[in-house]
């Protein structure tokens, strides 16, 4: 007990602020889970944290997309309002209830190519970018850790894309991505983060299966 008080107490403003991003994020994805439309404002609080957090450890692209997160927030609130008329206009007041109800789209195989046509030159030119600021500022942690968090950043883009349009397969990216980051951030010795993604992972296999069991499709 000593021990854990002891750690706590040597903790310096960052790892108090990798505490706070991970606390936010696990209540973003515990709303995520729900639908709620108040994930998109506790998406912009995690994104601000995680800006300090994610620089401070010389991971760039994870910085950079934090800024797209807050972007993707403002438009998520937007389109759950619109897809909330949608299921309006399709079921009605009563059926459209609250309670287990979760109002998803069918995935669009159309904005789904473009989105991976966008998606796999932009990892590229992501990794090119990050591995010569890296090299130029001295931050390389290892050799290629520009490719793996070039493949994170971009992959949670989409991942965001696709829950703004209330995909399920959302789930799907975000479970592959959290696994992926679990190694990444432990070998960086970002603890309380790696720890974080592990929960995400947790909850992605719930929210995937709470969608799945509880989806409504209103197209």
């Amino acid at each position: 007990m000593d021990g854990i008080s002891a750690y706590f107490v040597g903790l310096d403003i960052w790892g108090w602020l990798e505490i706070f991003a991970m606390v936010a994020g696990v209540v973003y994805v515990f709303l995520e889970i729900r639908k709620s439309p108040l994930l998109w404002y506790v998406c912009i609080l995690t994104s601000v944290l995680n800006i300090f957090v994610y620089w401070h450890n010389n991971y760039v692209s994870m910085t950079a997309i934090q800024f797209y997160y807050i972007v993707m927030a403002f438009y998520g609130i937007h389109a759950f309002r619109e897809l909330k008329e949608d299921a309006l206009e399709a079921y009605g007041e009563k059926s459209n209830a609250t309670g287990q109800e979760v109002t998803i789209r069918r995935f669009d195989w159309k904005t789904g190519a473009v989105a991976l046509a966008i998606a796999v030159p932009a990892f590229f030119v992501l990794a090119h970018v990050i591995r010569a600021y890296a090299l130029t500022h001295g931050g390389l942690l290892f050799p290629s850790q520009p490719l793996w968090d070039a493949f994170i950043a971009v992959g949670s883009m989409l991942g965001t894309f696709f829950l703004s349009k209330s995909y399920l397969c959302q789930w799907y990216v975000w479970i592959v991505l959290n696994i992926i980051s679990v190694g990444v951030f432990i070998y960086s010795g970002m603890y309380w983060i790696a720890l974080m993604y592990f929960i995400y992972i947790v909850l992605a296999v719930i929210g995937l299966r709470h969608w799945k069991k509880n989806g409504v499709y209103v197209d």
